[in-house]
This record gives structure tokens, sequence and C-alpha cells, in this order.
């Protein structure tokens, strides 16, 4: 079964797009003239060419986990995709990457007070530190951490790179005296402050500072973020929960750490998706023009 057989979030995210297509009056199994129809109409709604390409292979995936030949690989859907990139500008706007003094301002402006804070501080600085995918860092469970003198060791069981429930780690150091924030610390703060003794380390939260039993969502946090950017005063950054992991491979390539350092923490096994994370904050950063002398 395809539920079997790829990652839950993909599933959802299949179904939905197959939601959009019946919807718009599409028909299943479909034929490559219906969708190179279908897409053509949904880009004159303004649909984002990676919208439309996602579509398609939503598409793909159901003929294909259906036994049944694939429309979407034809000559005529893929020449109508071709003209919508021709048309369209295809410079799709990417998380920028927060950098450490962003997080830094970040967390300062949090409440350590606040049971709510002090939860979204340690889901910050573990999504930076670990360069989690917001999806990851929610799934955590207290059992999935293992305690060191050095730090913590975070074991994931899925990501989106990781279907097959292999076992992966990351691990994040605990930050010297003089740091103002320590990853390890902030975490600890947040798991004696709400008494959580096993299960999900970050959960919901009533707005009368009662804790949920259940974990927190991915959407959760991103709304959890947008607020705590606003009191910091970066919302024009336009920071989204994937800047912590855009922010931490940026921040550690621009510190001469090497890339296979940095693929450990953030779990990159393909190069060319790797590469693209690194974000030149600052255009005349780590230029190859940079010497002194002739």
């Amino acid at each position: 079964m395809l539920a079997n057989s790829v990652a839950p979030n993909t599933v959802r995210a299949m179904r939905a797009d197959l939601k959009v297509y019946r919807q718009a009056g599409g028909r299943l199994p479909a034929t490559d003239t219906e969708i190179a129809n279908y897409l053509s109409q949904q880009n004159l709604l303004g649909k984002k060419p990676a919208t439309l390409e996602r579509y398609a292979n939503s598409l793909h995936m159901w003929h294909r986990y259906m036994n049944l030949p694939s429309p979407v690989h034809t000559m005529a859907v893929r020449s109508v995709m071709r003209g919508i990139k021709r048309t369209r500008d295809m410079r799709q706007a990417s998380a920028p990457a927060l950098r450490l003094e962003d997080l830094l301002t970040l967390l300062a402006a949090m409440d350590p007070n606040t049971l709510h804070d002090l939860r979204d501080s340690a889901a910050f600085a573990l999504s930076f530190y670990g360069a989690f995918r917001r999806s990851e860092v929610v799934a955590i469970g207290l059992q999935d951490i293992e305690w060191k003198p050095q730090g913590i060791i975070i074991t994931l069981h899925h990501s989106k790179t990781n279907q097959s429930g292999r076992v992966e780690t990351k691990s994040i150091r605990r930050a010297a005296a003089d740091v103002p924030f320590c990853p390890v610390a902030l975490l600890e703060a947040w798991i004696q402050a709400s008494g959580i003794q096993r299960g999900a380390i970050f959960r919901g939260i009533s707005l009368a500072g009662r804790l949920g039993a259940g974990r927190m969502t991915d959407h959760a946090l991103y709304t959890r973020m947008k607020r705590a950017l606003k009191r910091a005063k970066l919302a024009d950054k336009g920071f989204s929960p994937h800047s912590f992991r855009a922010g931490f491979i940026t921040e550690a390539h621009l510190r001469g750490k090497s890339d296979t350092q940095i693929k450990r923490v953030s779990g990159h096994r393909d190069q060319k998706s790797f590469e693209r994370y690194i974000r030149i904050a600052d255009e005349f950063e780590d230029h190859a023009g940079d010497w002194d002398t002739i």
C-alpha cells in the first residue's frame, strides 16, 4: 500500500493535491490532455510553478501506485510545464537563513518565566543547533534523547530523507559557560519546568498554561515563531522554521566547518541538495577575492 511505502507527510500532501484536482473537475485515471489542461488552468489561477510540479507529481504517484501508466511524463504535460516555467519567474523565495546573531536576538526576547516561552526557546534552539526540519523537532520524544556530559544525542526515527526508519542521530554540544543561550540547558530547563517524564517533549499548552498530552504540531511551531519574531523585531526578515536549518548550515559554512562536519548534523546525503542551503547573508562575505596582498 502507498501508506506503507512513503512517509506519512508525503501521503497527506498527495491526498490534498488530489482533492484540489477533483474539485477542479478532474477524473482519475486521467489522460495526458486532461492533466495538461488542469495544470494550465491552475497556472492561470496564479499557482506557483513549484506547486504545479507537486500537483503533477502527486498525479504521477497515484497512477504509479494504481499500476497504471502515468500520463504525467508524456510530451503533452512536459511541454505545458516548460511553457509555464518560461513565462513565470522561477526564482522562488527560499526561507532566508536565520544566523546565530538573529537566534540570540530571538531568544533574548523570550520570557523564561512562562511555560510557553520556555518550550519555544528550547524548540527554537534545538531547531537551529540540530538543523532540524520543523516536522522532525516536534516529533522528538524524551526516550529519543541520550544525555552525555558533553551534550545530547537525539535519535530520529523518520525524516524527509529517511523514510525507511533507519537509525539516524544528531549530536548537540553543550555550550560553554560564557555563551548566552545553550540549547542543552534550555532543553533541560523546559523538561524540568514541564515535568515531562515520557513521550513528546514539545507539547501543546492551553491558554491557562496547562500542558497537553499530545505533541505540538509543526504548524503551531510556525505560529509561535511568528509571534516571537514580532516581539524580537525580526518579523520583517521573512524567517520561517526552515530558516533555523538554513541558518545553522550557513553559519557553520562561514565559520570554516567542512561539508562533512556540517552534514553530520544536517543529515544531508546529496551534495547538490546540501549546497542549496549555503546562504551567503552578505554578498561580500567569504568572497573569493578577499585577500590583502598582491
